[in-house]
């Protein structure tokens, strides 16, 4: 693939992305602005997390008959269409549906645009062009937000997700279709197997889904009851998710210098202690550093799971422990806000972060305990021929 066509399309996923994490801040400030208390706003931005579970199992189903761009293209035109039904109507239970079906367009947009990607790219770069991909991807988390700051919290936000959306549609009909990519034949591997031998890894990556879909949804909502301004309040997400996208970055200077158990550690200790000090500086200068240094946390040790999964699964047992560390990651965005929302109704704005700091406390402790005790073994899938991958 030539190099501006990958541009573009890297281009064209992040501006998808951007309006997906714009969306999520906007829609739980507008359902606690329409009345819904903070529990019910936990539990209706679980939804595009559920959408997007139930409908991860029919992609490699829907990728072979569409192919990956006119996939792609299919959940971006899809989720124009859902922004626009969130900006001409306030029904609850019309935005039950949406928030559904939204959740079925980020499946149809995350799987293909990365099989897209890991496929486009030259063998010799693939580690170093892949890793720029992932860092732009995770820049959009921080983008979202920001442009919603810019934008203003109101009903013409979902109008600027759309155009976004339409902008990322025309980028992605400009890179062309993609190259074929062979898809060699393997081994099955069962998802709990998989999970059993990296239970570290795949807490770490749960504890980071569940972190992050809180915070996209429920930290405004807690900012703007704590006398934050509505504006101040959006830019607080970005923050945070500015330093996600920092946080591979990070893992890879600490990488050369720790182990893997003393990362796990280290990384867990600041993903709680982070949270727990938040509530001293919330709506003052200082805030920032904290909430960029949170966010450090959760993107390194989202790296580090990915990390610790590539050195256990090698050739093709690596995608199949992909596509679970994505299924684990959307069950801990399923979770997270009704979860916190529930914590946020029964003991005030400060369940947010102690809900968030208990949750990784605990998680660290049995992370630690797996890690301890994990079996050394590397497992290579074999293809039909039985030769190792």
């Amino acid at each position: 693939m030539q190099p501006y066509r990958l541009f573009t399309a890297v281009a064209g996923a992040f501006l998808s992305a951007a309006s997906f994490w714009m969306s999520l801040p906007l829609i739980a400030v507008t359902l606690r602005a329409g009345g819904l208390n903070n529990a019910w706003v936990g539990v209706m931005c679980g939804l595009p997390w559920l959408g997007l579970l139930v409908m991860s199992p029919a992609i490699p189903k829907i990728i072979p008959h569409l192919g990956l761009q006119r996939t792609v293209l299919t959940g971006i035109l899809s989720s124009i269409v859902v922004f626009t039904g969130f900006a001409l109507t306030r029904s609850v239970a019309m935005w039950t549906v949406l928030l559904f079906l939204q959740g079925g367009t980020l499946a149809l947009r995350w799987a293909a645009m990365d099989s897209w990607i890991a496929g486009a790219v030259p063998d010799r770069s693939h580690g170093r062009l892949v890793g720029l991909y992932e860092m732009v991807a995770s820049l959009s988390m921080a983008a979202g937000p920001a442009f919603l700051a810019v934008a203003g919290i109101s009903t013409r936000g979902f109008s600027v997700c759309a155009a976004m959306a339409a902008m990322a549609a025309i980028f992605i009909l400009a890179a062309g279709r993609e190259p074929p990519i062979p898809a060699a034949a393997r081994e099955h591997m069962r998802p709990w197997r998989m999970m059993l031998l990296e239970r570290g890894a795949f807490i770490a990556i749960f504890v980071v889904g569940f972190t992050e879909s809180s915070n996209m949804t429920l930290l405004p909502v807690v900012a703007l009851r704590l006398g934050v301004a509505p504006r101040a309040a959006a830019f607080l997400v970005a923050v945070v998710q500015a330093g996600v996208a920092g946080g591979a970055a990070v893992f890879a200077v600490l990488g050369d210098w720790f182990g893997r158990l003393t990362l796990l550690f280290g990384l867990g200790m600041a993903a709680a202690l982070a949270p727990l000090v938040l509530p001293m500086f919330i709506g003052r200068l200082g805030c920032w550093p904290v909430l960029l240094g949170w966010g450090l946390a959760q993107g390194s040790l989202f790296t580090l799971g990915m990390v610790l999964l590539g050195a256990r699964f090698r050739g093709p047992a690596f995608a199949p422990a992909v596509a679970v560390a994505m299924a684990v990651y959307t069950v801990g965005g399923i979770f997270g806000p009704p979860c916190i929302g529930g914590l946020l109704a029964a003991a005030g704005p400060y369940g947010l972060t102690y809900g968030l700091a208990g949750l990784s406390f605990i998680a660290l402790t049995v992370a630690s305990c797996f890690e301890v005790f994990r079996p050394h073994v590397v497992l290579l899938q074999r293809d039909t021929t039985g030769r190792p991958a």
